[in-house]
């Protein structure tokens, strides 16, 4: 529990000293994580915070598979309760506002967006 505080006031920290993440962007989608802002073909996208997250470390990793695990311990805080369908759920949101290309599923590995 003691760990999870030092990690927890550690990030707060770092955010705090305006080290910000550049803007992510791949062929019609760009994430700005300072803002939040996801703009798909120039047109700016409200998403959840879950969407949001998922987006943001597949965009962090572009041309890697991501698994359900890794997206979930990305996401997901230590004593949360997943669903077993919760990241396809989530994948499935993106899917329908940014078009079923924009992230790619990679049968039995996990979901990739392309560089």
């Amino acid at each position: 529990m003691i760990n999870e505080l030092q990690a927890r006031i550690r990030a707060v920290v770092r955010r705090n000293q305006g080290v910000a993440d550049p803007i992510l962007s791949n062929e019609n989608l760009e994430l700005n994580p300072v803002t939040r802002e996801v703009k798909i073909n120039n047109q700016t996208h409200l998403l959840s915070a879950r969407e949001y997250a998922v987006l943001h470390a597949l965009m962090l990793r572009p041309g890697t598979i991501l698994s359900r695990d890794e997206l979930e311990d990305r996401i997901y805080g230590w004593n949360e309760e997943v669903a077993s369908n919760a990241i396809e759920f989530i994948i499935h949101g993106l899917r329908k506002k940014m078009g079923k290309e924009a992230i790619k599923n990679v049968r039995g590995l996990g979901w990739m967006v392309g560089k």
